[in-house]
């Protein structure tokens, strides 16, 4: 039975390097490239910081390709995603097994030493700033046992502690609903950030509990039969947040722009334009308060989210000219460093208005390398990516489009 470590192989391909390239660049003869990828020998460790500079991977994105190993399939079978519709199930099961598990484990306690609220902080940031640089096997990973450590933490805190630990909990459930909705799991990403806003409002803090909202308005988006309580739910949380007392307070001000953002996105995708562009407008105005791109909360958001999230309003509006065209005027280099999902994304939204506009469908492609070569799991775990890729197989011309398959194979949907 042949193995492979079919990721590793993947980022490799990703990146325009052949085996010998790869053997040359490390400094190795290429048999030894070979028996890495057939899983046939591990890299010692010297060889590993060597090989993550040259993939353009972090040591730990490193460890998640060699540990992932697999039957080596026959090539150019096209697979069926989950209902032919966005995120298979075999992503969903590699990605949120572990999450699961927690969800269905009450009463459980860590599997290991309680650690103490400076600890948990640590570990929820962490997770955080994992899904954002688009690691997200690593944050899946890692979800569990910050999950279980903050719950416990949130029962055993007295005081200003448990304020703070519902606090990080909060925080912890809404990485979840995150890297949940981020696949296409709607009713997981519904569930954890219904978690994240008990934990807010018992941790008295309505910036997290309206990060939470926004959350559940992500999962609910996922699910289609729910169209209209997504819309409910944005639209009372953004009164909410807007008949509050005024304040500079950062949070708030993200908080309260990421949920017009989204609102303005919704409203796109449903044909009120003019409704769209007001949301953009107020949420251009509180990034303008908040004076710079900034990540309070793990939002994102700031004067070059509005512009990003222009972008997203007009794919959805099936305007893809208007979407190209704001993509033009984009300069993602003014966002924080982590936010390399964000960057990501921007290319994954330009590809859908590229097949759209019925052109080039090369151009689409083209995006699509872009986003992979931005962040290694971008098109593997992003339905929307997911998606686009199944539509262009569906209509595929292969001399015009050749780096289709090789990327289609590397997100998983050719066997």
């Amino acid at each position: 039975m042949a193995l492979k470590r079919h990721r590793l192989c993947q980022r490799r391909k990703a990146l325009g390097y052949s085996q010998e390239r790869l053997a040359d660049i490390l400094c190795v003869e290429r048999s030894t490239v070979v028996r890495w990828e057939n899983a046939e020998t591990d890299p010692q460790p010297w060889h590993r910081t060597r090989i993550a500079s040259a993939l353009g991977v972090t040591l730990e994105q490193l460890d998640d390709m060699l540990v992932d190993v697999s039957v080596a399939a026959h090539r150019g079978q096209a697979m069926e995603d989950d209902a032919r519709n966005p995120a298979s199930a075999a992503a969903r099961l590699d990605l949120l097994s572990g999450l699961w598990a927690f969800l269905t484990s009450y009463l459980a306690a860590p599997a290991g030493p309680a650690q103490p609220l400076v600890e948990v902080r640590r570990s929820v940031g962490r997770v955080h700033n994992l899904y954002q640089r688009a690691s997200y096997t690593s944050a899946a990973r890692l979800l569990p046992d910050v999950l279980s450590q903050a719950t416990y933490l949130s029962s055993q805190s007295t005081g200003l502690h448990r304020s703070n630990a519902f606090r990080l909990l909060a925080a912890a459930y809404i990485a979840a609903s995150k890297l949940a909705a981020k696949i296409g799991d709607g009713d997981t990403a519904l569930l954890t950030a219904d978690r994240a806003a008990t934990a807010a409002r018992l941790g008295d803090d309505q910036a997290l509990a309206a990060v939470a909202a926004y959350q559940a308005v992500c999962g609910l988006m996922r699910l289609p039969s729910r169209a209209t309580e997504a819309e409910r739910v944005a639209r009372n949380s953004i009164e909410r947040m807007s008949s509050s007392r005024p304040t500079g307070d950062p949070d708030q001000l993200s908080a309260h722009g990421a949920l017009l953002l989204l609102a303005a996105v919704m409203t796109a995708g449903q044909g009120n334009l003019k409704e769209a562009a007001q949301f953009l407008a107020q949420a251009e105005g509180l990034a303008a308060m908040l004076g710079a791109d900034r990540n309070r909360l793990w939002t994102g958001f700031g004067p070059t989210n509005v512009v990003i999230h222009a972008v997203s309003a007009a794919v959805r509006a099936g305007n893809a000219e208007q979407a190209l065209e704001i993509g033009t005027r984009l300069d993602t280099s003014r966002l924080p460093a982590v936010l390399v999902g964000r960057r990501a994304q921007v290319h994954v939204d330009l590809a859908a208005a590229a097949m759209m506009s019925g052109g080039d469908r090369s151009v689409s492609v083209l995006h699509l390398l872009e986003a992979e070569r931005v962040a290694a799991e971008a098109v593997h775990a992003n339905v929307q990516a997911r998606a686009i890729l199944l539509d262009l197989l569906a209509k595929e011309r292969r001399a015009a489009t050749p780096g289709l398959r090789p990327l289609a194979e590397r997100a998983g949907l050719l066997a």
